[in-house]
């Protein structure tokens, strides 16, 4: 993490304090330092409390730190899987795992009680028509207890916009329809107005909002599936805006569902203030 860490006892503290049964980490990832995480874990572990956060896929590379985020509390990680192609996530430029060895480290993660929000970007240059089932079907077969999507968004003054520019890619510059929601470019194997790429964004909301692929994707532990399926239909409920016109409205999804109160849970970051 490029930035001063707190001492996890000062986390641990503030955890206590705040007498909630919950807590979520507003770190973007905090395993980024394994040595940190570890030792945060031991110092959670006697509260008895339970916990999320938001780590890379990357975590799974130490079985043991799997274990001891499980005996620490944590019950789910947000990852940012992006693409299930090698070749969007090299032209990305993002380092990480071959996206064949995916589905083995979502297993690690729920073989320890972990369950897994993954997010994906859609319409990337490899990306076809065949994504959005491709996609759907990759979560449901490894059981991912919730999924985030985004539309790829080519924001002003980063290399993709300048592509993007170059390419002659932009439909527009209408700021407030650069929200993930909406297609602003034109894909390279969908339709060039981008109506393709959004009716394929809604489509895979709506099939794994569907309560068939919300039975599905239950976890394989029983004693898991009565918080699963309140987690589910609450995100559901959240969600009974069109994602883009949630975007659109600037209200996120806890909002919708009525806050953190509607989680009972406190939120905490180990970076220091």
């Amino acid at each position: 993490m490029p930035y001063r860490m707190r001492r996890p006892q000062q986390v641990v503290e503030e955890f206590e304090a705040d007498n909630q049964p919950y807590a979520v980490f507003i770190d973007n990832n905090l395993g980024s330092r394994r040595d940190y995480l570890q030792t945060l874990c031991a110092a959670l572990r006697p509260l008895n409390k339970i916990w999320s956060a938001a780590v890379t896929i990357d975590v799974t590379d130490d079985p043991s730190l799997i274990r001891n985020m499980a005996l620490a509390g944590c019950t789910g990680v947000f990852i940012g899987f992006e693409s299930l192609s090698d070749d969007n996530l090299a032209e990305a430029h993002k380092k990480t795992r071959r996206t064949s060895d995916y589905a083995r480290r979502v297993r690690m993660l729920h073989d320890h009680g972990i369950q897994v929000n993954g997010s994906f970007v859609l319409g990337f240059d490899h990306d076809r028509k065949d994504v959005f089932a491709r996609t759907a079907e990759w979560v449901e077969e490894n059981r991912l207890e919730c999924s985030t999507f985004h539309i790829l968004t080519p924001y002003p003054a980063t290399p993709l916009f300048r592509q993007m520019e170059a390419e002659g890619r932009l439909l527009h510059r209408n700021w407030t329809l650069y929200d993930t929601g909406h297609a602003v470019f034109r894909p390279r194997h969908m339709s060039p107005g981008g109506a393709e790429l959004e009716r394929g964004y809604a489509w895979i909301y709506q099939r794994l909002f569907s309560h068939a692929s919300i039975w599905r994707r239950r976890p394989e532990d029983w004693q898991a599936v009565p918080l699963y399926l309140a987690m589910s239909y609450l995100y559901k409920r959240a969600n009974v805006l069109a994602p883009a016109d949630q975007a659109r409205s600037g209200e996120s999804g806890l909002e919708a569902a009525g806050g953190d109160d509607a989680l009972a849970s406190c939120t905490i970051s180990v970076q220091a203030r």
